[in-house]
């Protein structure tokens, strides 16, 4: 287990970020029409293109059919120079599906409750006037993708099209914590709705996996949940992974092996230490695949989105897979992005 602890205040990445490619030739945004501030994202994106003499933005939302994915390789195969996805967590991993490989930057709105991924790429979620600026004009990084994989039954059936994830997977009862929280709750309390619902499920038993790293031989282990991620900041400043790297070619798991309620406390040291911490019931490894069956299946959430559950899940890593805008400042840069002026959103 590798232990280099996060540096506060920079980017997670190996690589620091390299320049932007300069002015596309045309700027496709992805927006979420339910999320709300769409439509003053939506307009802030066409003023900033036009403040920086760029071409009028084309504008295509995301539907329950087509969330982003389909969207964004159309926009790709149709010569786009820039993607900005605008809408939360599910809107950015599904249009980062579409991105993957293609080269052309991700820029990103965060308007979700949770904006992980923003967070991670430090991004301002309060200020969503910058993160518009940042996405057309920021420093470009090359940063891995997740990948899953999941069947009905172990060792049975077809597997399912694979889908994404960019900040963190999970398994078992954190992903049961995930559907447990409403709409409603995340419309009134933000991501704090999220603690409610894990509170209920914090006294559940474990879970029983077989757990498999890089092919090596599966481990028996009982958890109250497996994570996997890409990278490790989650809202209140806690870091889930505080050694993970967006660009580094791996996937950190941590298998919680709580027992009792105690052991919750030494959970919440570790993360808001962002350093291991004796008693905690935290199992950290680092791999490329992960291969996961559950005795009982079990849901799995992927980046805040919850899904059902499954008998047999593959993560793996798509190392370098997107290319995203971030601000060149977190990195040691210079800042080539245009003054927003008031803070927007």
């Amino acid at each position: 287990m590798r232990l280099r602890g996060a540096r506060p205040g920079r980017l997670p990445l190996e690589q620091l970020p390299v320049a932007h490619p300069g002015r596309p030739t045309r700027v496709v945004g992805i927006v979420n029409p339910v999320r709300p501030k769409a439509a003053w994202a939506t307009n802030e994106l066409r003023v900033a293109c036009q403040q920086a003499d760029w071409p009028d933005p084309e504008i295509v939302t995301t539907t329950i059919a087509e969330p982003g994915a389909s969207q964004a390789e159309r926009a790709v195969a149709t010569g786009a120079g820039l993607v900005v996805a605008m809408g939360g967590d599910g809107t950015v991993r599904t249009v980062a599906r579409g991105l993957a490989h293609s080269g052309v930057p991700l820029g990103v709105v965060p308007l979700g409750t949770a904006n992980l991924f923003a967070r991670n790429l430090l991004l301002p979620p309060g200020n969503l006037r910058r993160c518009v600026r940042l996405a057309l004009h920021g420093a470009t990084a090359t940063v891995d993708l997740g990948w899953v994989s999941v069947r009905a039954r172990p060792g049975f059936g077809e597997w399912l099209p694979e889908e994404t994830f960019l900040v963190l997977a999970g398994m078992g009862h954190d992903a049961a914590t995930v559907r447990g929280t409403t709409a409603t709750g995340k419309s009134l309390l933000g991501w704090l709705a999220y603690l409610g619902s894990g509170a209920r499920h914090l006294h559940r038993k474990p879970v029983r996996l077989r757990v498999s790293l890089d092919g090596r031989e599966s481990e028996d282990t009982s958890v109250w949940s497996l994570l996997v991620g890409n990278c490790g900041r989650i809202p209140g400043g806690i870091q889930i992974f505080p050694h993970a790297r967006l660009d580094d070619a791996r996937l950190e798991v941590m298998q919680a092996r709580v027992r009792n309620p105690a052991q919750w406390l030494p959970v919440a040291g570790q993360g808001l230490l962002h350093r291991p911490v004796r008693g905690s019931g935290l199992v950290l490894s680092s791999c490329h695949e992960v291969q996961v069956v559950p005795e009982v299946p079990q849901p799995v959430q992927l980046d805040g989105d919850p899904f059902s559950a499954v008998g047999e899940a593959r993560f793996r890593v798509d190392p370098g897979a997107i290319a995203v805008r971030l601000d060149p400042r977190v990195g040691g840069g210079k800042s080539r992005v245009p003054d927003e002026g008031a803070e927007g959103g």
